[in-house]
């Protein structure tokens, strides 16, 4: 017997030792990806003197930009909500970790009784009492399952502080989009008013030659209905501005219309005096915040492997008591008892139907989904990044044709009004070169306002340094274990 109960111990013991010793399931590797050194197109130079810095945004030369971008990282709601869901998502892994320690569980009790005897003398006794326990539960970790899922929990607290950069990187470039295309819409307001005054001068002049007989009414006529056509592009150009307007209030977490009268006021397109790093496609494995949050993810779903595999194999339980008891206080006499317990609990399912397995399954294929995830992440931020350097570049030829075509249309423009003036040519002529030089003007506004939302594609594309993240973090208090 004596034997059989050193087996017994000798075996909880030497199960008890191998926790911890070995993980089920595989251990993460990094995936390699097979990346070109370079982008497609050329990296451009935005401007030869620029700094290159990771907060680029810091550099606005627009005061009102600054405070709007200091308004929104300090206000904006769904940057709230990332912080809240890192909150929930440390609470999840202690929760994790607490779950897998020892629980231990007290009571305390007390008791009394009164007897009465039924004979005449009616004798009475009193007894009082208390007992209190102390319960022990602790199930090792023979097969690592548990610290699976620690790792688990950890990869998603951290695959959502990378989220949480990542909505950071987006609302600046929201903000800063926003405002470039309301200050790019009052500019075409701008410019609109300008040609309107000047083809309202045009209708003057046709008038006035119409009454000393050296006009007609069809001129007078095509004057007018020019002016009505551009008087009609006034309210669409201001309701762009309206819409600017309202949606960069709700990105910096106030109210629409409260920055109304600020913004109203016409001011030049942004300027920054330092340009994010562009570097190579390997270079947004670090710098994309939603790169990083993808690998997290396949993390994440490669422990939970090891966490169903675990489930295969049999699960030991330590449990242990201490209870502590006093009776007799009162009439009887006390008694004091103390019982203290130890045992163990070996739990093995040996058959579910194939349902373990099945979870395994399902755990293998939400990896693979995962790693599929992750490379189309990362490709998705190459052709981010490759289509904005595209798009930057045919913006500033788009800019440079335009301006030779506005000096064009301008010269034309004058030398037709002039003409017009002495009688040398048809009216029509200076309309039609009017109409050209207001429109060239406008697709010349529209042209900048373009190359700058390039250019803050291409700064947004580019992802943000790994110093912010780890700034963010220690502002925060946010443990960054592999990140």
């Amino acid at each position: 017997m004596k034997n059989n109960r050193f087996f017994a111990v000798s075996g909880i013991a030497i199960l008890v030792g191998l926790a911890g010793c070995q993980s089920v399931g595989p251990d993460y590797i990094a995936p390699n990806f097979d990346l070109v050194g370079a982008y497609s197109p050329e990296i451009p130079v935005i401007a030869a003197r620029q700094a290159e810095q990771g907060r680029w945004w810091e550099s606005t030369t627009d005061p009102v930009l600054q405070s709007l971008i200091d308004e929104g990282v300090a206000n904006n709601i769904d940057l709230k909500i990332a912080i809240s869901r890192i909150r929930a998502a440390a609470a999840s892994a202690r929760g994790v970790a607490g779950a897998n320690g020892p629980t231990i569980d007290a009571n305390v009790d007390g008791s009394a009784d009164r007897t009465t005897s039924s004979r005449v003398s009616g004798n009475r006794v009193d007894d009082i009492g208390f007992g209190a326990g102390i319960d022990l539960s602790w199930t090792a970790d023979i097969w690592g399952g548990q610290a699976r899922e620690e790792e688990v929990a950890e990869a998603d607290y951290l695959q959502q502080v990378y989220l949480r950069e990542d909505v950071y990187r987006t609302m600046i470039a929201d903000i800063i989009t926003n405002y470039i295309e309301l200050r790019g819409a009052q500019k075409r307001l701008g410019l609109l008013q300008d040609s309107l005054d000047l083809q309202r001068q045009t209708s003057n002049i046709v008038q006035v030659r119409l009454q000393t007989g050296l006009g007609s009414e069809l001129d007078l006529s095509r004057a007018r209905a020019e002016v009505a056509d551009l008087e009609a592009t006034v309210p669409i150009l201001q309701t762009s501005i309206d819409r600017s307007i309202n949606a960069i209030s709700i990105l910096v977490g106030a109210q629409p219309g409260k920055h109304r009268d600020a913004l109203l006021d016409t001011s030049p397109l942004p300027e920054f005096q330092s340009s994010p790093p562009i570097g190579v496609p390997a270079d947004l494995l670090r710098r994309r915040p939603d790169v990083r949050a993808a690998e997290l993810s396949l993390i994440s779903a490669t422990s939970q492997i090891g966490v169903e595999t675990a489930t295969l194999y049999p699960e030991l339980t330590l449990n242990g008591s201490l209870a502590l008891g006093a009776t007799g206080y009162g009439s009887g006499p006390i008694v004091r008892t103390a019982m203290a317990a130890i045992g163990a609990v070996i739990d093995a399912t040996l058959y579910d139907g194939g349902e373990r397995r099945a979870n395994i399954t399902v755990a293998e294929e939400e990896a693979e989904q995962a790693f599929l995830t992750y490379r189309q992440t990362l490709l998705n931020a190459i052709e981010e990044v490759e289509s904005a350097i595209y798009g930057y570049v045919g913006a500033v030829q788009q800019r440079d044709s335009l301006i030779a075509s506005v000096q064009y249309h301008r010269d034309a423009f004058d030398q037709s009004r002039v003409r017009f003036v002495q009688g040398l040519s048809d009216f029509l002529d200076v309309l039609d070169s009017q109409r050209s030089l207001t429109g060239s003007l406008q697709a010349l506004a529209d042209a900048e306002t373009d190359l700058e939302l390039e250019t803050i594609n291409l700064y947004s594309a580019a992802g943000l340094s790994v110093e912010d993240v780890e700034r963010y973090a220690a502002q925060e208090g946010v443990i960054l274990i592999n990140g």
